[in-house]
């Protein structure tokens, strides 16, 4: 399902021990993706960045002229000043508007006899009990499209733009997180084609300051892939690509 109303508050969410806030503080507006349990994180982000363990997943909104000298002692104090454990926080920037978030999240039907198919091979799985679930959140922000490959000037580092979410409520290796990164990278890709956003006349892949996170409850079924001819794959494709369509469509009505 994919929401169709900007919210304020908080959202329940399928996979069992997650939670999504939307905070609005004397700092800042930020989104905060809360788990009882740790997380397996792979982050592109400096704040908690590359692969860790974090009960707590921050998409916080800065201003466009965000330009701290020390910008991972500045979060630092920030998600210190709001109540959490740094060491526990993988945190993202975003000039976006959080509000405007994108989101989105499947559950994998399985067949009677309860498996799955992975790059051809049957995966025995226990639905009732962990089933495959994925939701995506995604803020978008344009004003610095670019399309990979492209000579663009250079563009300052921080904050990110298209910032992506993806829990994900299953094992995967470490393989399969950085898969998963890809994945979710072509959807936005693919999201930005099908929204028509261009760069110099050719089809925009990003901006120049994204930032992607997966995190994994590691229950369930372990999961060596995550490209698109799996069922992960196809869940995670789904689910980003539909939150960038949402968010950006409502970045398009109202840029800033």
């Amino acid at each position: 399902m994919t929401n169709k109303d900007a919210w304020i508050g908080s959202m329940e969410v399928p996979i069992s021990g997650i939670r999504m806030d939307l905070v609005s503080s004397h700092q800042s507006t930020y989104l905060r993706i809360c788990s009882e349990n740790p997380l397996r994180t792979l982050n592109s982000s400096p704040w908690g960045g590359g692969f860790g363990t974090h009960k707590v997943m921050m998409n916080r909104q800065v201003d466009k002229l965000y330009n701290e000298a020390d910008p991972l002692r500045e979060m630092d104090e920030f998600i210190r000043r709001e109540g959490l454990n740094p060491q526990e926080t993988a945190g993202m920037l975003t000039a976006a508007k959080v509000k405007d978030v994108g989101y989105s999240s499947l559950t994998w039907e399985t067949g009677e006899d309860g498996d799955i198919s992975e790059f051809g091979q049957k995966l025995a799985m226990k639905p009732v009990h962990e089933p495959l679930q994925v939701c995506s959140w995604v803020t978008v922000g344009l004003g610095n499209k670019a399309r990979a490959g492209a000579e663009l000037p250079a563009a300052s580092f921080y904050p990110g733009t298209i910032n992506t979410i993806v829990v994900i409520n299953g094992c995967l290796t470490d393989a399969a997180m950085v898969n998963a990164v890809i994945t979710a990278t072509e959807a936005k890709a693919a999201a930005l084609q099908a929204l028509g956003i261009l760069v110099e006349g050719q089809p925009a892949t990003g901006t120049t300051t994204d930032a992607v996170l997966i995190a994994s409850t590691c229950r369930g079924q372990t999961y060596r892939y995550a490209g698109t001819a799996t069922a992960l794959g196809y869940l995670i494709g789904r689910t980003v690509y539909e939150a960038i369509m949402y968010s950006g469509q409502l970045y398009e009505q109202t840029p800033y």
